[in-house]
């Protein structure tokens, strides 16, 4: 096979796992609803927040010239229609390539661009102590509450829906049947530092790779990762992907990650 082929593959499993993570605890979540159709999937936790509001998956079958296409339109209609943020990620294997052109004419704001990464899991180093830190894989109530908060200070004020949402659907997270595990590190026994890996399609997704702005530049956010790309390997996988911010694909890069594509993000607001 070669190596257009390869990435295609890759790819294409890279884009079911962002679908399965982005929908795989809303089934435990009361206000949570998932819809999946034969051209996109639409995972509504029915927060105001976008972070568990999510489209991917684009597969559209046939669309109209120009971006007036009646699918999109009633899409979107209902999306808004519920009242919450959303945020439509597209990528590589989208159909049709022109996604994101459409969705911008038909009013959604392009917010972010994310780095399609991957790397084979024999090259990605193992985790070495790091001065300061202790890093747990996740196993208790106390140490997911743990994770959501140091990502929920990614907002000021710290996000209320992260909190909520980890709060709400603990059960099933922490369960030993779940497709993500977690791991947070500690200094001076705070919260600092976490990571999330997310394990379908035949892959492990990295995801939610958070440090607080106080605790930067000193390696625990590289610590975090390994520790989870090491469950990863416990877990039978070969393969780890990822979507990075510009700010952090070199550190992933230097972990042994290669970019393969584009992401980009669509902010969509409430009618």
């Amino acid at each position: 096979m070669n190596r257009e082929a390869l990435v295609g593959d890759v790819l294409d499993a890279m884009d079911a796992n962002l679908v399965s993570h982005a929908c795989h605890l809303h089934e435990h979540l009361p206000t949570a609803s998932v819809t999946v159709t034969a051209d996109v999937v639409v995972a509504d936790s029915g927060l105001a927040d976008d972070t568990f509001n999510i489209i991917a998956g684009a597969r559209f079958a046939v669309l109209a010239d120009g971006p007036e296409d009646r699918r999109l339109i009633d899409i979107l209609a209902s999306i808004r229609a519920t009242g919450h943020p959303f945020s439509w990620w597209t990528g590589p294997r989208d159909n049709p390539s022109d996604l994101g052109a459409r969705l911008s004419a038909l009013g959604c704001v392009r917010s972010e661009e994310e780095r399609a990464m991957t790397a084979d899991l024999d090259v990605v180093p193992h985790p070495t102590p790091v001065p300061e830190l202790s890093v747990h894989r996740v196993t208790t109530r106390t140490q997911l509450a743990d994770y959501a908060a140091v990502m929920a200070a990614n907002w000021s004020p710290p996000s209320a829906a992260v909190i909520g949402f980890f709060e709400d659907t603990a059960d099933a997270a922490l369960d030993e049947r779940s497709r993500s595990s977690f791991v947070v590190g500690y200094a001076n026994s705070q919260p600092v530092a976490g990571a999330e890996v997310h394990f379908a399609a035949g892959v492990a997704g990295l995801y939610g790779v958070v440090t607080l702005e106080t605790a930067r530049r000193r390696g625990f956010g590289s610590a975090v990762t390994l520790a989870a790309l090491d469950i990863a390997r416990e877990r039978g996988a070969r393969t780890a992907v990822l979507q990075a911010s510009s700010d952090g694909a070199q550190l992933y890069r230097n972990l042994g990650f290669k970019d393969v594509g584009t992401y980009a993000e669509y902010s969509i607001g409430s009618s």
